[in-house]
């Protein structure tokens, strides 16, 4: 049986996020993928995306075992193809395979491919633009979803983070999985899939996670996450806003990217322009509409391209702006 698959690449996220989408055929009968792409230097066509886990809250095939904000514990199970899906993890994802096969390459060529029992680590920031299956096939997985404030709380009890002198880049990778790990898994769907949704419960079980993950030998999750949190803590915020305000990005989504809480977000972008950062976003929008319109694109195509997805919400927002609709 010939495959299909859809490889993007990327760049990261202090950039503008483009998108190349490159045909390639597979010929192994029996495997089964989700296929994700990474890449530090692409040229292509700008798209939009959306923010995980936010995103899959919504999904159909993803069970929420515990969850609150930019930190969860899903259960996803994919039978049908999922095709051109841009997305951005906005917090550390783990992935811990039951049943099929996880591929990720990157634009570079190398590619790790993760099996039944094994995990792959996806530091913030990373691109998750396309999965992918056949008809007849099924994946199933587990993923975590870790924030910063619950990435703190392990990393303090571990090691005082250190500055990292030259700028490395967190990458993907694989990480052994024991039977600790696996066990722990079991014990997500046995106990805790018909409890009642609990903050402090998601928590604790992440930080277990985390533990049983780095006692490992064979991991050094710790010195990844550091390298990954050192990176937050130096994002640029107005370049972040400037390169990426035309996505359909919220202030909450800037602010977690941004390496900030929301209110220090709200409070330093607001000292810095003399507004709130979402008055700013729809009036840098609204600017742009009214070139793209006075260039000919239609209303529609025009809300598109700067992020809304809702024609109504974006007339309402011109007007706000401009005191009268695209068409007057």
């Amino acid at each position: 049986m010939v495959k299909s698959i859809v490889t993007v690449f990327s760049i990261n996220i202090d950039e503008c996020l483009y998108l190349i989408p490159h045909g390639r055929l597979l010929t192994k009968a029996s495997s089964k993928y989700i296929v994700v792409a990474i890449s530090d230097r692409s040229r292509g066509m700008m798209m939009k995306y959306q923010t995980l886990p936010k995103a899959l809250y919504a999904y159909p095939g993803v069970e929420k075992i515990l969850h609150d904000n930019q930190s969860c514990i899903l259960f996803k199970k994919l039978s049908r193809s999922l095709l051109h899906q841009e997305k951005i993890a906005t917090s550390h994802c783990f992935i811990y395979v039951l049943e099929g096969e996880v591929g990720v390459q990157a634009s570079d060529g190398s590619s790790i491919m993760t099996r039944p029992g094994e995990m792959l680590f996806m530091p913030r920031d990373t691109y998750l633009i396309s999965d992918f299956v056949t008809v007849d096939d099924t994946i199933e997985l587990y993923l975590i979803f870790i924030e910063h404030d619950i990435i703190d709380v392990f990393l303090n009890a571990k090691v005082k983070c250190k500055d990292i002198a030259s700028p490395i880049i967190p990458s993907i990778c694989k990480l052994q999985a024991n039977a600790s790990i696996s066990h722990y898994f079991k014990a997500l769907t046995n106990v805790y899939s018909d409890l009642d949704n609990n903050r402090e419960l998601l928590k604790l079980k992440i930080l277990e996670f985390l533990y049983l993950v780095d006692i490992d030998s064979r991991n050094d999750i710790t010195e990844t996450l550091e390298i990954s949190e050192q990176r937050k803590r130096k994002r640029n915020m107005t370049s972040l806003m400037l390169e990426n305000y035309k996505n359909n990005l919220t202030v909450s989504d800037f602010a977690n990217l941004s390496g900030r809480s929301l209110s220090t977000f709200n409070r330093e972008f607001k000292r810095k322009y003399g507004k709130p950062p979402k008055q700013w976003l729809i009036e840098q929008k609204m600017f742009e509409a009214n070139k793209l319109l006075a260039n000919g694109s239609n209303v529609t195509n025009c809300a598109l391209e700067v992020g809304y997805s809702n024609v109504s919400h974006f007339i309402k927002a011109y007007r706000s702006i401009h005191g009268k609709t695209p068409k007057e």
